[in-house]
């Protein structure tokens, strides 16, 4: 009732400035929910991709690829031996934890810390993009973090 009186008063331009003031406030917050949400879908995909090298289940670990990931690689099999020659840690982690997550021109990048078999500690970095609606693993990087796990 209140809300009312004060339109009912209100000038038109003030009218107007207040409705997309609260219009614009209302997009914000739809906005941050659907990067929230997408930062948490992206998160589990990592997640099962690692779980997928943990189990050496290569169809699945590739499904999870980026189109121009696929392209580079005849099969899964080829791409799940890539990974197991040049990204050890991420092939066959003894642990990791997502530390930072980050959305940015429609991509989405993570960073995970993760410990080596042998408790060596890594930074990596996945970017994810959106291909047909899904996110899939565009690429990963891997560096050596130069400290032991305990």
């Amino acid at each position: 009732m209140l809300f009312l009186c004060l339109i009912n008063n209100m000038r038109p331009y003030k009218f107007i400035f207040l409705l997309c003031t609260i219009l614009f406030a209302h997009s914000l917050t739809n906005a941050k929910d659907i990067i929230e949400q997408d930062l948490f879908e992206t998160e589990n995909i990592i997640k099962s991709q690692i779980q997928a090298f943990i189990d050496k289940d290569a169809e699945k670990a590739f499904s999870y690829a980026a189109p121009m990931i696929k392209l580079r690689f005849d099969n899964p099999l080829a791409f799940m031996n890539m990974v197991e020659n040049y990204y050890e840690p991420v092939y066959n982690p003894k642990q990791y934890y997502f530390l930072n997550a980050k959305h940015f021109e429609g991509s989405i990048y993570h960073q995970l810390q993760i410990i080596s078999q042998s408790n060596l500690s890594y930074l990596a970095t996945y970017s994810l993009v959106k291909d047909n609606n899904e996110w899939k693993i565009s690429g990963c990087a891997v560096y050596p973090m130069r400290q032991e796990s305990i």
